[in-house]
């Protein structure tokens, strides 16, 4: 039977990932690594990192672009 983990993987698998780092220390790294771990176990592509700040909204521009470019985004990052 199908689990939900693999559910996930098949939704993952050679699909496009964008990156939204939010000016936090490391957040560009930690998320660009994630995104490249899954391109080796996933065949995940990074198609962009775009950047906001960690106070404010991301620019409708940014977002646009991330909808054109990408199946799904990785955002956010913790210090």
């Amino acid at each position: 039977p199908r689990t939900h983990a693999s559910s996930i993987s098949g939704a993952l698998r050679n699909s496009r990932v964008a990156v939204l780092e939010n000016g936090k220390q490391h957040a560009e790294l930690i998320l660009t690594s994630i995104a490249e771990l899954l391109g080796t176990s996933h065949g995940v592509e990074l198609v962009t990192v775009a950047h906001k700040s960690v106070a404010a909204a991301a620019d409708p521009a940014v977002i646009d672009e991330l909808v054109a470019t990408a199946d799904w985004v990785l955002v956010g990052s913790a210090d």
